[in-house]
């Protein structure tokens, strides 16, 4: 996928840098590869730092894969950034109280599984 960065920067850890658009143009090539990502890693987080507009079929998109991810028992994490169309968007959907939602890549992936905080235990 052209607009979308695949990042592997721990072990069983997938980043999908998002850049540009996301829309029904993007929407059934994208939940499959967060389909695939989700099945094969503990901590998925997807980038939105660098996308300039998402529609209801990408916020939809999120809802499924996090729903995927609480299933599987592994963690799905977005990572907002800062174009206003896409931040709001996203906060006028309602899934920054539904999503575990993370301001840095840092901070983002320090929501990985651990052996002393095993997902669930809100760690």
């Amino acid at each position: 996928m052209q607009d979308v960065e695949l990042i592997r920067p721990l072990d069983n850890t997938a980043v999908l840098a998002l850049h540009g658009e996301h829309d029904m143009a993007t929407r059934e090539e994208l939940a499959r590869l967060l389909s695939d990502e989700i099945c094969a890693n503990d901590l998925v987080v997807v980038d939105v730092s660098d996308a300039v507009f998402v529609d209801s079929s990408f916020l939809h998109n999120l809802v499924k894969a996090d729903r995927l991810a609480s299933a599987r028992g592994s963690r799905f994490v977005l990572q907002m950034g800062t174009a206003r169309i896409v931040r709001s968007a996203i906060e006028f959907s309602g899934l920054l109280d539904v999503l575990a939602c993370a301001s840095s890549r840092e901070e983002a992936l320090s929501q990985a599984p651990t052996a002393d905080a095993p997902i669930g235990s809100g760690a």
